[in-house]
């Protein structure tokens, strides 16, 4: 497993996981629909999908595994009591060589498409009926799943971008390339983003034996999109762990092929270099509310047991950041870091959130005995001189429950900035170590500071929400991708946390 991967789902878990649990009596918060699984449930979706305005619950099958393998999409239609049937409304067979989708409307039929990233570019799919219409939106060469379907899954992926316009563009990532396209096939702009590879050649005359040939990871540029340069067009920032690359949009509204300027990062040093360790993640956002974009840069150097994290953050100035002068940073020893930049208190300003990780030899032997991983978050505010407080405004050390027999979290990883109750504050709502559903309110003064509410049920999996029945209070659909025969649960939010105001649906 890749080393920046292991740690991003470490410390997502960590931050949304394991806050504060107490022996209350379990809560009705959801109305639980279970459903049955075919194979594995490896997505699902709430869109609407035939029009109807009652937003439908897509789920994807696989059944079997290589070469017999058969992927399938299921279409529950939702009925006008707001439930779902305990079997497919239809079921349309999944194309071929599709390995991550996006859901948006884009053509001229009943409700929402499916969008599959395709080994030579982008299928549209309408799911409004049994037959699947599909179109097929070629780029010039190959895109970033030419070889195979992924068989662990069906992933979504950000293909759809609404902020160029008054049409969504779909951006293609190719090797080296990004291309965009209009929703009618045409090529809008072609970037030249760079690329980065790790590959492992069999040696022809050695003791090792493995399944392939060439083993290949191929990194995709971390892509964002915002006003750099403060002109009010939408720009185009795209970034590895070597350099980042700007894309200002012209007054006729292309985009040059080249980059109109890179900026070498130079943080990964040599040791991390060789042996793939480390960590270098970018996050464009605006943060002193200019209107331009700013920049947070998260580095992590070294590995588990000489980590140092280091955290930066850079105010656009004339469209430009000077990363030789960063605005604030952060220094953590021995620990390996995430950052999250989230308004967590409605007051229209982004709260830093880091959570810590330490791998001492004392917290590793208490990892195999309690077979728990702890972390520290801190929550740090934004000040009025434009820096964040170095003394943290939340600051809770948590524990997360780690599987070894899968080494994953023993729950769902949750989607950050959640309002479960629609009152404007985040929310935490977590796992409970697979065991039940638990909610963290927010608010201005102490968020997170008391369990609300806790709901049992298996927690396994993987957890989508989204307002399907149209009251204005998110709901969810959770399902177990590495399960066969694991069924999926459709939570209905009741409306009966503290502060939630539910709407009556006008279906």
């Amino acid at each position: 497993m890749k080393f920046r991967c292991l740690v991003a789902t470490i410390t997502v878990t960590s931050l949304l996981s394991g806050l504060g649990r107490s022996a209350t009596a379990d809560d009705l918060v959801f109305d639980i629909q279970e459903i049955a699984s075919r194979g594995r449930t490896v997505a699902a979706e709430f869109a609407d999908f035939n029009g109807d305005r009652r937003k439908d619950l897509m789920v994807v099958y696989l059944e079997g595994i290589p070469p017999g393998e058969s992927r399938t999409i299921g279409i529950f239609l939702q009925e006008k009591d707001g439930s779902f049937p305990d079997v497919p409304s239809y079921t349309v067979a999944l194309p071929r060589w599709s390995a991550v989708y996006d859901v948006a409307d884009l053509r001229d039929t009943p409700g929402d498409e499916l969008l599959l990233l395709r080994p030579d570019g982008v299928t549209i799919l309408s799911l409004a009926e049994s037959s699947g219409t599909q179109w097929d939106l070629p780029v010039d060469g190959p895109s970033t799943v030419a070889a195979a379907e992924d068989e662990r899954g069906f992933d979504p992926f950000h293909l759809v971008y609404e902020e160029f316009g008054l049409e969504p563009w779909i951006l293609v990532p190719q090797i080296g390339m990004v291309t965009a396209l209009s929703p009618d096939g045409s090529t809008m702009a072609r970037i030249d983003v760079g690329r980065r590879a790790n590959y492992f050649v069999v040696p022809g005359s050695g003791p090792i034996a493995v399944e392939s040939d060439i083993q290949l990871f191929l990194d995709v540029p971390r892509l964002s999109v915002g006003d750099v340069d403060g002109d009010g067009q939408t720009d185009i920032v795209a970034s590895t762990r070597h350099e980042l690359r700007v894309f200002l949009r012209d007054g006729d509204g292309s985009f040059p092929r080249q980059a109109n300027y890179a900026l070498p990062l130079n943080l990964v040093t040599e040791r991390d270099h060789i042996r793939g360790s480390g960590s270098v993640v970018t996050t464009p956002r605006d943060i002193d509310g200019d209107g331009r974009l700013d920049l947070m840069i998260s580095h992590i150097e070294g590995g588990f047991s000489d980590s140092t994290s280091t955290t930066t953050i850079y105010y656009n100035r004339d469209g430009r950041w000077n990363l030789s002068e960063p605005d604030d940073s952060f220094v953590s020893e021995g620990a390996l870091v995430s950052d999250l930049l989230i308004d967590l208190d409605q007051d229209n300003e982004l709260e830093l959130v880091r959570i810590q990780l330490r791998f001492s030899v004392f917290e590793l032997i208490e990892l195999m005995l309690t077979k728990e991983i702890d972390s520290l978050v801190s929550i740090h505010r934004l000040q009025a001189d434009g820096h964040y407080n170095a003394k943290p405004w939340v600051k809770k050390k948590i524990s997360t429950g780690i599987s070894f027999d899968t080494f994953r979290s023993r729950g769902f990883l949750p989607s950050t900035g959640l309002d479960i109750n629609s009152d404007g504050f985040v929310d935490m709502v977590t796992s409970s170590d697979g065991k039940g559903i638990e909610i963290f309110l927010g608010n201005a003064r102490n968020p997170f500071a008391k369990r609300t509410a806790f709901q049992r049920l298996p927690t396994a999996g993987v957890i989508r929400f989204a307002d399907y029945n149209s009251d204005d209070l998110p709901d969810f659909v959770l399902f177990d991708p590495q399960q066969f025969g694991a069924p999926l649960r459709v939570g209905k939010n009741r409306g009966e946390l503290p502060g939630s105001v539910r709407k009556i649906s006008s279906q």
